[in-house]
Order: structure tokens, then C-alpha cells, then sequence
């Protein structure tokens, strides 16, 4: 940040590719703090990525991560294998469904055990998030609800060896999400835990595809992601740090590469956007 307070874009550590393989872009906008006006930015599309260091304190981090462990580990996730999240999340129920019950169902117990078990006795990244974004937003931000019913405020996610993110969008046009009428759909993650350097973990970037050109591009159209070899080298790369934020367009296509060892632990929660007079939405 500079002296006057203004944000300042600051180089991210990306792995530079030669002009032939820049495919879609060639780097990502981004600002180095979550702001009011970093939030407008990313909001309106004028920025691409929020990376906000130790945005959550990493003692904190460490202080909650044994109960996040355990939290996970007792969890049954349904969507994939390659990684394990507490609570039944927008991603199963993409497609509607028996899995919206479910999603209904639990929401306010998972809700419960994350504050109050896990995080007991601190404020957990997820609702630290959703209180900055109340205060920054002009008009607001809430927790999206269906029928009168929560939805999920934020999940846990964890990576174990061999545990990745296959390239993939967040889809706004879902049935769950409808008669919200998102104009668009950003990602945040705050990291508890991640691998040393080179052991994997890193969120790739690729370009902003829209949900048919994604959907064309997948083998099975009710798997959540596609085979990076498929897709190409990444835009850019981004290798964050223990308490770190990452806020990202979650309509650019994004995936996280094979964790080699350690583990890699987040809080995540998505942000929906819509009219500039609408709160903003908040669910996982």
C-alpha cells in the first residue's frame, strides 16, 4: 500500500511462459489488499485477483488447524475425491436435485460446528470475510437464502498428497442460485495451512471462458472439472501463503495443482454480485 493509503499493484509470483503460449491473457490485474475499492473493482470486472497477505493471522491459523483436521476427516463429501470439504457444498448441487435438500438440510449445522466447534473461541476467516465485505460494500452483504432456508456461509477444504483441484469454473447459472440473478460469481479462499514451495498446491489462472465453452470442453458433463492437458499452460500461477486471501473472478477458469507433500487447508466462500444496489450475496 502506499504512504497516501492508495492500493498499489505489486508483481505476483507467477511463472512467466513465452508470447506463443498466452493463449487468453497475458497477466492478471490484481491489487495486493481488500478494500472498499479493491472490492469494487473486482466486483465490476476492472481487476482480476484480491491477494490480501496474512489477511487471517497466521497463529490464528495454527491455533484452529488440529480442530479443522479433525472437522474434515469426520466429513462425508460427496463431489470428488481429490480433495475433502466440510458440509455439502454449491458444487454438488449444481445440477439440482435430491443434493439441494441435503444442501438445505445441513447448512445450518455445518454453519454451527465451523463457528462454534472448530473456530471456538476465534472468529472464523469466513465470517471475518463476510463482516469486512458488510462494512465495504455500500449496500451490504448477507448470506444467501432459499425458501426462507440459510445457505452454507463458508466451507473447510483440504488437500492431502495426491489431493488437487482439476481446472474448472463456478457456474452462476444454477438452479439453487436463480432467482438471485448473479451478474457474477468471485471465489475466496484463505489459506490455514499450505505445502512448502515446490510441493505443489499453487492456484493456476487460465482465461475467462463463458459456461458453454466450458461445459463443451468437459468429458462428462456432471464432473465438476476437465484434465488440465486439455486446457493448456496456465496464464499465471499463484503460490499463496499461511493466513493468506485470494479473491478471484470465479468465472475464469482455476484450478489448484497436485499437492507432492504436506497438505493445503482453506476456508472458502463464494461472492455473488448483483445489481450495484443489491447487497452482495454469500455462500459456499
Amino acid at each position: 500500500m502506499a504512504s497516501d493509503g492508495r492500493d498499489v499493484e505489486v508483481p505476483l509470483p507467477i511463472r512467466s511462459k513465452p508470447d506463443e503460449e498466452l493463449t487468453l491473457s497475458d497477466q492478471l490485474r490484481h491489487r495486493d489488499r481488500l478494500t472498499a475499492e479493491s472490492l469494487r473493482e473486482l466486483a465490476t470486472g476492472e481487476i482480476d485477483v484480491i491477494w490480501h497477505r496474512e489477511y487471517y493471522p497466521p497463529e490464528q491459523c495454527d491455533a484452529a488447524l488440529p480442530r479443522v483436521v479433525r472437522a474434515v476427516d469426520e466429513t462425508n463429501f460427496l463431489l470428488t475425491k481429490e480433495f475433502t470439504s466440510v458440509g455439502t457444498s454449491m458444487g454438488e448441487v449444481a445440477n439440482g436435485g435430491d443434493s439441494v435438500q441435503r444442501y438445505l438440510d445441513t447448512a445450518t449445522d455445518t454453519t454451527r460446528l465451523i463457528r462454534h466447534d472448530v473456530f471456538a473461541g476465534q472468529q472464523s476467516p469466513t465470517d471475518l470475510v463476510r463482516l469486512d465485505l458488510d462494512e465495504m460494500w455500500p449496500y451490504g452483504a448477507t448470506v444467501g437464502r432459499h425458501d426462507g432456508r440459510i445457505m452454507l456461509p463458508g466451507v473447510l477444504r483440504r488437500m492431502t498428497p495426491g489431493g488437487r483441484g482439476r481446472p474448472h469454473i463456478d457456474r452462476r447459472q444454477i438452479p439453487l442460485l436463480d432467482t438471485y440473478r448473479l451478474h457474477r460469481r468471485l471465489g475466496v479462499n484463505i489459506y490455514l495451512e499450505v505445502p512448502e514451495p515446490g510441493a505443489g498446491g499453487e492456484i493456476d489462472f487460465w482465461g475467462t471462458l463463458s459456461e458453454e465453452e466450458f461445459v463443451a470442453l468437459k468429458a462428462d458433463p456432471f464432473d465438476y472439472g476437465i484434465e488440465p492437458e486439455r486446457v493448456g499452460p496456465p496464464l499465471d500461477t499463484v503460490l499463496p501463503g499461511k493466513g493468506d486471501l485470494v479473491m478471484f473472478e470465479a468465472g475464469r477458469m482455476h484450478g489448484v495443482r497436485e499437492v507432492r507433500a504436506g497438505c493445503r487447508t482453506s476456508a472458502a466462500c463464494f461472492i455473488g454480485v448483483r445489481a450495484e444496489t443489491d447487497p452482495l450475496l454469500i455462500f459456499a
